[in-house]
């Protein structure tokens, strides 16, 4: 406050303004930092559970294996238990192999854009790029870039067909939780950080 005449005067709002705007330029943006975050790992390794609630069964479905994210764009889930399976993503290429039922089967995200915005919902997160995911998905954060929470609604009606929602859960640059909510039940993946 300024004294003027022999008493106190508030400043005025405009200048109260001026003086709180730097330090809101200066505050932290806490999902730019997670994204900055992730996209300087290059490549982790994982194992992970994986929970599924189908309404078919009676419990969960279980299931074990490796994760695996080379910058900028391989991601490779690799099912061991209870049956082996193989999904990989490089580039624009997704191959699914089933090798107890002989399955293997390679097709371009071009020409799948129902698939295209659920593996961008890992894949870009993984890389860090904000602009992808809001390409995809309607995007939610909260938390804080030491413990943070995304919530991704697919932008595709196509898409929201297959899966409603996806929730991802981390701590500093690493995933650590994938929960998708689906027209066929709900799907949990944690993945523990491998050295």
């Amino acid at each position: 406050m300024a004294r003027h005449g022999g008493r106190f005067v508030p400043p005025s709002v405009p200048r109260r303004a001026a003086l709180v705007l730097p330090l809101a330029a200066q505050a932290p943006d806490p999902v730019a930092a997670v994204m900055a975050r992730l996209a300087a790992v290059r490549e982790v390794r994982a194992s992970f559970v994986e929970d599924k609630d189908l309404p078919e069964l009676d419990r969960p479905l279980t299931s074990r294996g490796l994760l695996s994210w080379r910058a900028p764009d391989r991601l490779e889930k690799r099912t061991l238990e209870p049956a082996p399976e193989l999904f990989l993503v490089e580039g624009d290429t997704l191959t699914l192999e089933r090798p107890e039922r002989g399955i293997r089967e390679t097709l371009s995200l071009d020409t799948a854009p129902e698939i295209r915005p659920l593996v961008e919902a890992l894949r870009a997160t993984l890389a860090g790029d904000l602009a992808t995911l809001r390409r995809y998905h309607e995007v939610t954060f909260s938390g804080t870039p030491q413990r943070w929470r995304l919530l991704l609604v697919p932008l595709s009606v196509r898409a929201r067909a297959a899966v409603q929602r996806i929730v991802l859960e981390g701590e500093e640059g690493f995933m650590s939780t994938v929960e998708t909510q689906g027209s066929d039940g709900r799907s949990r993946l944690v993945a523990t950080r491998l050295p």
